[in-house]
């Protein structure tokens, strides 16, 4: 089993497929992912956010520019934002190879963001990659948005829980949760929150479905949720 590198920096373990950046087309039913890296190329020609949000569809149908064909929380977009300039760099279905390919193909230059968020790996576990993999793929991302970005803060999410976890892939999340804050506590660039337990029943550990529209996206109050805790971890980092 491939487990994530035991090193002081995070960097990229070769030969995973977590690691290896490609393109991806999963999700043409709803948008186009070639089109959505050429609108995040050009925006950032003229536009030069504070904040770039990498993520997967969780992220990218969340709200923000570039637009995205559905905003599931676009007020809570804004309130999570207020104030600053944002790129939302969600592209739905997208896994850890899909951002590095993204990022070694232009998104963060050009640019000189102040905080660099990255919630990635939730379809990675859709494909059975093991625990230590999936943390080798999402410090992988944190690296790449390091070395183009070396003076923007890196703000990484945890993986939120998913319904599937006590049934075919128990507790994957939080394995990999558990290995990424023990290989970054001592990352002075980069702050990793999780807030898995925000979203899970008190009682029984289990993901909070009143938080959940499918299981696996989170709904409306779901991201007021979401939006309250990356502002506070926002305000603290860009002051």
């Amino acid at each position: 089993m491939a487990v994530a590198a035991l090193a002081a920096e995070p960097g990229r373990m070769p030969g995973l497929p977590s690691t290896t950046p490609e393109t991806q087309d999963r999700d043409r039913a709803t948008y186009d992912w070639k089109k959505r890296h050429a609108e995040v190329l050009a925006r950032h020609e003229t536009v030069k956010p504070d904040v770039v949000f990498f993520g997967d569809s969780i992220i990218h149908y969340w709200g923000g520019e570039p637009k995205a064909p559905l905003a599931w929380g676009p007020k809570s977009w804004s309130d999570c934002f207020a104030g600053m300039k944002v790129s939302n760099l969600g592209f739905g279905w997208d896994r850890t190879e899909n951002v590095l390919w993204r990022i070694d193909h232009g998104e963060l230059d050009a640019i000189k963001p102040k905080v660099i968020i990255i919630k990635i790996g939730t379809n990675n576990t859709g494909v059975n990659q093991p625990p230590g993999e999936i943390a080798s793929g999402i410090e992988a991302v944190c690296a790449a948005a390091h070395a183009r970005q070396p003076e923007a803060k890196v703000l990484l999410l945890g993986i939120l829980p998913r319904k599937d976890e006590s049934e075919t892939r128990p507790s994957v999340t939080e394995q990999v949760n558990g290995i990424l804050a023990e290989h970054l506590k001592d990352v002075t660039w980069l702050t990793f929150r999780d807030f898995g337990g925000l979203f899970r029943e008190p009682s029984k550990g289990k993901p909070d479905a009143r938080l959940f529209s499918d299981g696996v996206h989170i709904n409306a109050t779901g991201y007021e949720i979401l939006a309250r805790n990356v502002r506070a971890e926002l305000l603290l980092l860009m002051r």
